[in-house]
């Protein structure tokens, strides 16, 4: 269930899109990442971009077929509208465009919020006023299950743009209408980037990607905290009557080392305060589920020999490794690597099982302690390694160990992913 627009067209080469493209990119002030065979200009968070991609019609002079398309929920109307304009402006002849909400015809942005973008976003708070009340968690709205996975909380709904009490999103229909949840909601509700723009960009942005850690760590934390601070700072620049999420803007400040400028204005009032990230977070590793504190850092750690380790690490605490393996038939069992560790226990899982140990280790010289810690489930063998700067790491790295789960089938999931 989601509300978006396919095209198809022909273009005189890819070059020539991808320049058109470029020139719209930088005006408007889109991303844009281009490949081989198509291009995606970026206009906004929660999946606000439009794909397109070309290949030859029969002479690789031109012209070349060119196809594409945006979905524009969770976004919102505003995204909507802005991939119909940029389809307007680039260098693509003979555009055919499939819109169900029909604005690529109608251009009535008001008839479009309010007869699909409004009745979807009731379809939703419909969902929530059934199950509100059962305690019931794990339930998400539009969230990536790519990423990782916030922590549950009985009879609350976990979006990109924050964490609501069931009830809450009824009760704000309810006593609001619908538009009132859709500028909360959405995060471009708009016809344009206006204060609202701003001001939710930095709320997603609050919520789903900022680590809430120093703008010294790391580029990403500089990136994301900057982002956020200028976001708010305009938001209040273009209306200072918007309410805003002040407690979060002067945190953020802080970590990035600046001073906090926005004038005096109203709070965004909410139950739950930004940060999916400052709990804990489920990770992904093909069937393994490993939870770890969301100020971790993700990364790859190449080998040289070929491969490499998924690696979480917040810059002062445990290091984590993850290595995957599949066995080419049977079921994957545990190696004898783990025998002459420290404290060895084996821990049954549902749908696989455990076993972890510690040892000393010395690293440049530096007295260090790893746990070592292999997951079998089904085929696949999962190898994790924790280094840690002192024995007093060992209880809060036992304590996560033991929220390892596995999943060896394609669980059911309590998402509405739209």
């Amino acid at each position: 269930m989601s509300i978006g627009l396919t095209f198809t067209g022909k273009i005189d080469s890819p070059r020539a899109l991808l320049e058109g493209a470029q020139a719209l990119a930088r005006e408007r002030d889109y991303a844009l990442r281009a490949g081989e065979g198509g291009l995606k200009v970026v206009m906004c968070p929660l999946g606000g971009e439009l794909g397109l991609q070309w290949r030859p019609e029969g002479d690789p002079a031109g012209p070349w077929l060119v196809r594409g398309g945006c979905r524009s929920t969770p976004a919102g109307a505003g995204l909507h509208r802005a991939a119909v304009e940029l389809l307007d402006l680039l260098p693509i002849q003979a555009l055919t465009v499939e819109d169900e909400t029909d604005f690529y015809r109608l251009r009535d942005f008001q008839r479009m919020r309010e007869e699909h973008f409004y009745p979807w976003l009731k379809t939703l708070v419909d969902v929530c006023r059934q199950e509100s009340g059962k305690g019931g968690s794990g339930m998400q709205l539009c969230w990536d299950l790519e990423q990782y996975a916030p922590e549950d909380i009985s009879d609350t709904v976990i979006t990109p743009m924050g964490r609501f009490r069931l009830a809450e999103l009824v009760r704000m229909v309810e006593e609001g209408g619908i538009e009132a949840l859709a500028g909360r909601f959405f995060l471009w509700n708009g016809r344009t980037w206006d204060a609202r723009f701003y001001r939710n960009r930095a709320i997603n942005a609050l919520w789903e990607r900022c680590f809430f850690s120093s703008s010294r760590r790391s580029e990403e934390d500089a990136v994301i905290n900057a982002s956020i601070l200028d976001d708010l700072e305009r938001a209040a620049r273009m209306d200072p009557s918007l309410p805003l999420p002040r407690s979060s803007y002067e945190e953020v400040c802080a970590l990035a080392d600046r001073d906090p400028t926005l004038p005096p204005g109203p709070e965004l009032a909410e139950e739950f305060l930004p940060g999916y990230r400052k709990g804990l977070v489920v990770h992904k590793v093909g069937a393994l589920r490993l939870t770890l504190p969301g100020s971790c850092l993700c990364g790859w750690e190449p080998w040289e020999n070929g491969g490499g380790a998924h690696l979480w690490t917040d810059g002062s605490g445990p290091v984590w490794r993850v290595s995957a393996y599949r066995v080419r038939e049977g079921d994957a069992g545990f190696t004898d690597n783990l025998n002459a560790l420290h404290g060895v226990e084996t821990l049954r899982l549902n749908g696989g099982a455990l076993r972890w140990g510690w040892r000393e280790i010395q690293e440049e010289g530096q007295r260090l302690y790893q746990v070592e810690c292999e997951v079998i489930t089904g085929p696949s063998l999962f190898f994790l390694t924790v280094t840690c700067g002192g024995p007093g790491d060992l209880g809060p790295v036992a304590e996560l160990i033991g929220k390892v789960s596995v999943v060896r089938s394609r669980a059911r999931e309590e998402t509405i992913h739209t």
